[in-house]
């Protein structure tokens, strides 16, 4: 019998894509970690090349989020930003939202609760419906 202590732990995590004619939602659930870092800015450089209206990541229902997954986030917000999307991010998770406003990246990425206060503040921009 292996001790507990030694065995590796493997994360798991899933992304889906949800596309309408005013947004994007990519939803990632599961504990986001290194191991999935790369994965997740490839599939949000794919979508922010199709140059949806608006890009939405929704992070509602992770459980960790590693500082690598932290610089996802900031490297997508900018790319975006210089592509004229508008992205946010969607969370009410503490393993989320607590890094960053303690590392002060409140001020660098939009981040709203849930997906209706997403949309409010998409709407404020003019990019979607406030029903969207």
């Amino acid at each position: 019998m292996r001790d507990p202590l030694t065995r590796f732990h493997q994360a798991t995590s899933t992304l889906t894509v949800t596309t309408t004619h005013d947004s994007t939602v990519v939803a990632a659930t599961g504990d986001l970690d290194g191991a999935v870092a790369d994965h997740l800015l490839a599939r949000l450089s794919e979508e922010l090349a199709l140059r949806p209206q608006a890009l939405v990541v929704d992070l509602t229902r992770v459980g960790f989020c590693s500082a690598r997954i932290l610089r996802v986030l900031l490297t997508t917000s900018a790319d975006a930003h210089a592509a004229g999307i508008p992205c946010v991010i969607v969370s009410d998770q503490r393993a989320v939202r607590r890094p960053i406003a303690v590392l002060g990246l409140d001020h660098l990425l939009q981040v709203q609760e849930n997906l209706a206060a997403a949309r409010e503040w998409l709407a404020v921009l003019g990019t979607v419906g406030a029903t969207g």
